[in-house]
């Protein structure tokens, strides 16, 4: 029993390496980069704190000058929009959909890499009128996942061209 067990285990480590399964690894990306500069609109939005904390904490220079950065990451727009799906029968909402949107490029050693992406997330919760501070936090602990979410999916996305 204990050898079909290794064999088995062996056999799926070969079938798994055979397929072409890779795990996309974003470490080396800090150093692909080089000096990166963040253009935003909105420094203060949570979208733009969430990915300079992000890059930082994964060993990424950013300056805060355009002029010696070798790449710019430019957020041309990021904002969140919520909307009710569904309502109850004496009109109080029921469900809230909050969704991301994040138009972003990029330029490296003054070329432009990728222009003009789009990324949207969206995630959905249900609305409590009796539970109003607990439905709040939860919709800001949803915004703050959504920010990472697609601060994760940028970052795939330039490792895939660099």
């Amino acid at each position: 029993m204990r050898n079909f067990h290794k064999s088995s285990a062996i056999v799926l480590c070969f079938l798994l390496a055979s397929c072409g399964f890779e795990l996309q690894d974003t470490s080396l990306l800090s150093s692909k980069l080089g000096t990166t500069y963040i253009q935003t609109n909105d420094p203060y939005s949570l979208f733009y704190k969430t990915l300079k904390k992000t890059m930082k904490s994964n060993g990424f220079l950013i300056s805060d000058n355009r002029v010696g950065a070798s790449t710019i990451l430019i957020l041309n727009e990021d904002e969140f929009l919520e909307r009710v799906i569904t309502v109850s029968s004496s009109n109080y909402p029921k469900e809230y959909e909050v969704r991301l949107l994040v138009k972003w490029s990029l330029i490296h050693q003054n070329q432009t890499v990728i222009e003009s992406m789009q990324f949207t997330q969206d995630q959905d919760y249900s609305f409590d009128q009796n539970q109003l501070l607990g439905k709040v936090n939860e919709s800001d602990f949803i915004k703050q996942a959504l920010a990472e979410q697609l601060t994760e999916k940028i970052f795939l996305r330039i490792n895939e061209v660099l």
